[in-house]
């Protein structure tokens, strides 16, 4: 079992499909669901699933809705640029929970994914912490890094 950081390759494929709408007023709702380290969550994860996700009295299974920065496009010269789109940080209070990475993911994917299939929690991208992280009768506290174009959880260069 294991939680590698990683943008996931269907999310690669879904944002050539215009499935993915990050726009912070009107675009979809993320959500990000804390992992145990038994999960297996990486690169080939294809949508949320709640097998070896933690478990708290203040947890509530899915994980908590992330609040969207919106999208900046951002030119650090005159042959590229980035866009980049990142979210406030998300805080499950008073929780008792050990987790070793996490999942963000869309609950309301646009139109359709490939072979015209209907996607449903649409993985974006997984979250490694590195080593175990817990709470004990507190908050836990996912710290996003700064919205810019070298720093912000979700990059295009």
């Amino acid at each position: 079992m294991a939680i590698s950081q990683s943008m996931c390759t269907s999310f690669k494929a879904e944002i050539l499909l215009a499935v993915h709408d990050f726009r912070s007023t009107g675009g979809d709702t993320f959500k990000l669901a804390m992992y145990t380290s038994s999960a297996t969550i990486d690169a080939n994860t294809t949508a949320y699933s709640a097998t070896n996700e933690v478990s708290s009295a203040n947890y509530t299974a899915g994980g908590g809705t992330l609040v969207n920065l919106g999208v900046t496009a951002s030119n650090t010269n005159a042959t590229a640029g980035t866009g980049f789109v990142d979210f406030t940080d998300l805080t499950f209070t008073n929780v008792t929970l050990t987790a070793r990475g996490a999942l963000i993911y869309n609950t309301t994917p646009s139109a359709n994914g490939t072979a015209n299939t209907t996607l449903t929690n649409a993985a974006v991208a997984v979250l490694d912490f590195g080593a175990d992280k817990t709470a004990t009768a507190g908050d836990f506290t996912i710290i996003f890094p700064a919205a810019a174009n070298t720093t912000a959880i979700i990059r295009i260069a």
